[in-house]
């Protein structure tokens, strides 16, 4: 509901600053794609990272 509300957002600013509605659409393809590149790239290295640091933890004692 949030990211819906931060579209809106994010389409009406762009409506006031008279950037055209081909823009708003592309920017905001743009911008879900990354989103979905990083968080499937990033989270799965957050991931191994805190394995890592637990492994770290239980075979330091």
């Amino acid at each position: 509901m949030f990211s819906i509300l931060l579209a809106l957002l994010i389409i009406w600013l762009f409506w006031k600053l008279g950037i055209g509605m081909l823009k708003i659409v592309g920017f905001l393809i743009i911008v879900g794609l990354l989103f979905a590149f990083v968080s499937y790239l990033v989270l799965p290295l957050l991931a191994l990272i805190a394995i890592g640091g637990l492994l770290g933890l239980v075979f330091s004692r």
